[in-house]
Protein backbone atom coordinates (compact mmCIF):
# COMPACT_ATOMS: atom_id res chain seq x y z
CA UNK A 1 0.00 0.00 0.00
CA UNK A 2 2.82 2.27 1.15
CA UNK A 3 4.70 1.90 -2.75
CA UNK A 4 1.04 2.73 -4.34
CA UNK A 5 0.77 6.04 -2.39
CA UNK A 6 4.41 6.82 -3.70
CA UNK A 7 4.20 5.85 -6.92
CA UNK A 8 1.00 8.14 -6.91
CA UNK A 9 3.01 10.70 -5.46
CA UNK A 10 6.25 10.24 -7.94
CA UNK A 11 3.05 10.16 -10.71
CA UNK A 12 1.50 13.36 -9.68
CA UNK A 13 4.60 15.45 -9.17
CA UNK A 14 5.71 14.92 -12.59
CA UNK A 15 2.28 15.69 -14.53
CA UNK A 16 2.44 19.00 -12.02
CA UNK A 17 5.99 19.69 -13.37
CA UNK A 18 4.65 19.34 -17.14
CA UNK A 19 3.28 23.12 -17.37
CA UNK A 20 6.22 25.12 -15.15
CA UNK A 21 8.54 23.39 -17.60
CA UNK A 22 6.32 23.85 -20.82
CA UNK A 23 6.42 27.61 -19.51
CA UNK A 24 10.10 27.54 -18.88
CA UNK A 25 10.76 26.90 -22.64
CA UNK A 26 8.60 29.39 -23.96
CA UNK A 27 10.02 32.09 -22.27
CA UNK A 28 13.36 33.82 -24.55
CA UNK A 29 15.46 33.94 -21.46
CA UNK A 30 14.60 30.62 -20.17
CA UNK A 31 17.95 28.77 -19.65
CA UNK A 32 18.49 25.15 -21.25
CA UNK A 33 19.20 22.18 -19.80
CA UNK A 34 23.39 21.50 -19.82
CA UNK A 35 24.80 18.59 -20.49
CA UNK A 36 24.70 17.44 -16.92
CA UNK A 37 21.86 17.40 -16.27
CA UNK A 38 20.86 13.81 -16.04
CA UNK A 39 23.57 13.41 -13.99
CA UNK A 40 22.78 15.96 -11.69
CA UNK A 41 19.06 14.82 -11.03
CA UNK A 42 20.20 11.42 -10.81
CA UNK A 43 22.34 12.14 -7.56
CA UNK A 44 19.77 14.39 -6.46
CA UNK A 45 17.14 11.44 -6.28
CA UNK A 46 19.20 8.70 -5.65
CA UNK A 47 20.31 11.04 -2.31
CA UNK A 48 16.80 12.04 -1.30
CA UNK A 49 16.10 8.17 -1.63
CA UNK A 50 18.97 7.32 0.31
CA UNK A 51 17.96 9.82 3.25
CA UNK A 52 14.17 8.39 3.29
CA UNK A 53 16.05 4.72 3.01
CA UNK A 54 17.45 5.44 6.21
CA UNK A 55 14.76 6.96 8.14
CA UNK A 56 12.70 3.70 7.62
CA UNK A 57 15.21 1.79 8.35
CA UNK A 58 15.81 3.46 11.71
CA UNK A 59 12.10 4.20 12.40
CA UNK A 60 11.52 0.42 11.81
CA UNK A 61 14.75 -0.42 13.96
CA UNK A 62 13.39 1.49 17.07
CA UNK A 63 10.09 -0.10 16.54
CA UNK A 64 10.92 -3.77 16.46
CA UNK A 65 13.34 -3.23 19.27
CA UNK A 66 10.43 -1.55 21.36
CA UNK A 67 12.63 1.34 22.25
CA UNK A 68 9.74 3.99 22.96
CA UNK A 69 10.92 5.60 26.12
CA UNK A 70 8.53 7.88 28.99
CA UNK A 71 10.20 11.18 27.71
CA UNK A 72 8.92 10.41 24.06
CA UNK A 73 5.01 10.19 25.28
CA UNK A 74 3.28 13.33 25.20
CA UNK A 75 2.54 15.36 28.91
CA UNK A 76 -0.66 14.62 30.23
CA UNK A 77 -2.21 17.86 31.05
CA UNK A 78 -3.48 19.25 34.20
CA UNK A 79 -6.80 18.93 33.34
CA UNK A 80 -7.40 15.81 32.54
CA UNK A 81 -9.17 14.27 29.24
CA UNK A 82 -12.40 16.25 30.10
CA UNK A 83 -11.94 18.95 27.66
Amino acid sequence: MALRRVSAALAGAAVALVPALVAAQEQSRALGATDDFGRVAAFTLLGAGGILVVSVLGYLYRRERDLDWEFQKPDAGDHGEAH
